[in-house]
């Protein structure tokens, strides 16, 4: 392994290979598509494309709850959209009443599609007027709610952002994990499955220590071997090097008592200051590399060599 980082990496010493992993660390993982899902957000807007229209024709009402109610009666279908309008995903949710009477009852809506009771239907004109959708309707909005609700889902999908933090470094080297594979000879790739699989799908025997351990990327090749490469971006914040440099280093033990290699795709400002943890890193695991190391060649380097 010290070689090949030695001769990739053109430099005489593992010492230098430590300082250009430690000088090319990168303090994101954002790419563009991080901040909108904008092809979820048009899958969803196009799903209720015309339960959308059917709403548009309460705009402006001057009989806004007869209107309201006559739709509910006969395009029960729009049900699904009314909470997406308050930026809500769920279709079952409780409200209390009056939050000032200590007797105040609670009202269980129900917004899932189905023919609906004339007490129901009520309850759901209530809950225009109390929640300032009929405001909305009437004097806010203008002749297009589509291009509200498409406001909607972006605002929602910000919420999604905290998940696709936490699996950008996934998202970011898939496609680039899947075309090394393959142009080296690997013949599948699996992507956050548990070791379990392996047997289940492919015959290969696999140990209780890691049989339910989910891995980031798995890689067989047409003779059967197996590397797992996990891939993690740490900011400052709550990180532990030690623990987490000990955690991979045993990763690696357990791998390799299956017969298993491992390759680690680590990154991010809590590296930053820590050059024994990555000295420690290098000294235990057989391959280690950052976003910079990967995007030079030597992720390709290392699945051509194994």
């Amino acid at each position: 392994m010290k070689e090949l980082y030695l001769k990739f990496l053109n430099v005489v010493s593992e010492e230098e290979v430590i300082e250009k992993f430690h000088d090319t660390l990168i303090d994101t993982n954002r790419g563009y598509n991080f901040f909108v899902d904008w092809n979820k957000v048009k899958k969803h807007v196009e799903r209720y494309k015309v339960e959308i229209n059917i709403l548009n024709s309460l705009i402006g009402s001057k009989k806004f709850d007869d209107d309201l109610r006559k739709i509910l009666l006969n395009y029960p279908q729009v049900l699904p959209v009314i909470p997406i309008l308050l930026a809500i995903r769920e279709l079952n949710f409780k409200v209390i009443r009056d939050f000032a009477d200590k007797n105040s009852d609670i009202v269980d809506y129900n917004f899932r599609v189905r023919t609906l009771t004339l007490e129901e239907v009520e309850s759901i004109v209530e809950f225009f007027n109390k929640t300032g959708l009929k405001d909305f309707f009437v004097g806010m909005a203008t002749r297009n709610l589509q291009d509200y609700v498409m406001g909607v889902e972006v605002g929602m999908d910000t919420h999604a952002r905290k998940n696709r933090s936490g699996d950008a470094m996934e998202l970011l080297l898939k496609p680039i994990v899947e075309k090394l594979a393959f142009k080296n000879g690997f013949k599948t790739v699996l992507f956050q499955k548990k070791f379990g699989y392996l047997k289940t799908n492919y015959g290969i025997e696999v140990d209780s220590a890691i049989r339910n351990r989910k891995a980031d990327f798995i890689l067989i090749n047409h003779t059967g071997k197996v590397v797992n490469i996990e891939v993690n971006f740490y900011s400052g914040t709550g990180s532990k090097p030690q623990e987490i440099v000990d955690s991979y280093i045993e990763r690696q033990n357990e791998l390799k008592d299956n017969g298993f290699e491992f390759i680690w795709i680590t990154d991010g400002d809590a590296w930053r200051g820590q050059k024994n943890q990555i000295r420690k890193g290098f000294e235990k695991i057989d391959y280690l590399l950052n976003l910079h190391f990967v995007r030079i060649g030597l992720l390709e380097e290392v699945l051509c060599r194994i």
